[in-house]
């Protein structure tokens, strides 16, 4: 809706990008220019999102980003089997965002993509960089932050909430990933709110 102001711009810069299927996802490299300025602009928008005028530099980034995905879209095309991996690799990581409160193993994840265990740590490897189980731990401690944030629940039962076996291995991970103690995540987040 942003792009499409009128029907000018909708028919010659949205439509045609938004139905050819071969370009369903860009994996973004920051070994070209073009995506490492798309990149930027992602972090400027998250960095400006308090500003007064937030919404309009979030637009303007926005229409800034669509420029350089049409611009470059005839370069950036997925081969059809990478349109293929990525499906696969989305069903995987559909089931992980939709199952992490429960104990998930990696025959579980591979399942989910119809893929056999070294295929589906292939893709992971191959498109996020990471193992499947460090993309669930990592997803497992994003949702975490939530309920440090807005909840009194004690560690144990946020650890247990979100899928870990025990309040000392999800501290350990926590600590690793955000490098803070949860009790000193918790009593940051909240007095910022």
């Amino acid at each position: 809706m942003m792009l499409c102001s009128t029907q000018d711009l909708e028919q010659k810069y949205v439509i045609p990008l938004l139905r050819n299927e071969n370009i369903s996802y860009i994996k973004l490299s920051k070994d070209l220019q073009w995506q490492k300025d798309m990149l930027e602009l992602i972090q400027s928008m998250y960095r400006e999102k308090e500003d007064t005028t937030a919404p309009l530099i979030i637009l303007s980034s926005f229409y800034k980003i669509w420029s350089l995905i049409y611009k470059n879209s005839e370069t950036t095309l997925p081969s059809k089997k990478q349109n293929s991996d990525f499906t696969l690799l989305k069903n995987m990581i559909g089931y992980i965002q939709k199952f992490y409160k429960k104990k998930i193993t990696l025959t579980d994840i591979a399942k989910a993509g119809m893929v056999g265990q070294s295929k589906c740590c292939k893709l992971f490897d191959q498109y996020i960089g990471v193992t499947p189980n460090t993309y669930l731990i990592r997803y497992r401690l994003h949702q975490s932050t939530w309920y440090l944030k807005n909840t009194d629940m004690t560690i144990t039962e946020i650890a247990q909430i979100v899928g870990f076996s025990g309040s000392s291995y999800y501290a350990e991970a926590f600590r690793k990933w955000f490098d803070k103690r949860l009790s000193e995540y918790r009593k940051k987040e909240r007095k910022s709110l």
